[in-house]
C-alpha cells in the first residue's frame, strides 16, 4: 500500500488504492442519465474560459501559444497538399497549442494540490498528493 494514514475526512482508498479520480468516481452512467433527463433545451456551452482569456502569468506559468505545425520547413498554414501529385487541390492549417495548464481556469483539474503529511505513519510528514 502507497499510505498507512490518510488526511483527516479525506476520501483517500474509498474507491480502492489506486485511484486518480476521487469523487468524480460518483458519476456513474445512471447519473450521467439521470441529469441528461433534466434538460430542456439542449443548450451547449464550455464551462472553460478561452486560450486567450487573461490568467495569471508569472516566471512559470505564460499564456497559451497558439501556432501552425512545422511542415517540411514551411509553417502549415494554407499549406498545400501535393502527395496526391499535381493536380492535388487539397490545402490545411495544422495547428499546435503550448499551453501551461494553471495560467487560467484549471485545466489539469485541482491534483496539482497536495500537501505535507505523515502518509505512511513512520512520524515524518512527506508529500502526498489525493491518494497518497
Amino acid at each position: 500500500m502507497r499510505w498507512k494514514k490518510r488526511p483527516a475526512g479525506s476520501n483517500w482508498g474509498d474507491f480502492g488504492p489506486d485511484d486518480q479520480i476521487g469523487r468524480m468516481n460518483l458519476l456513474t452512467a445512471e447519473r450521467r442519465l439521470a441529469g441528461v433527463r433534466e434538460v430542456k433545451e439542449g443548450i451547449a456551452f464550455t464551462l472553460s474560459l478561452p486560450l486567450d482569456h487573461g490568467g495569471h502569468a508569472n516566471e512559470m506559468r505564460k499564456p497559451p501559444r497558439l501556432f501552425a505545425c512545422d511542415l517540411d520547413g514551411h509553417a502549415a498554414f494554407n499549406y498545400v497538399a501535393e502527395a496526391g501529385g499535381p493536380h492535388a487541390c487539397d490545402v490545411m492549417c495544422d495547428d499546435a497549442v503550448t499551453l501551461y495548464t494553471q495560467y487560467s481556469t484549471q485545466w489539469d483539474s485541482l491534483a496539482h494540490w497536495g500537501q505535507k503529511f505523515d502518509a505512511d505513519d513512520d512520524g515524518a510528514a512527506e508529500m502526498v498528493y489525493y491518494n497518497g
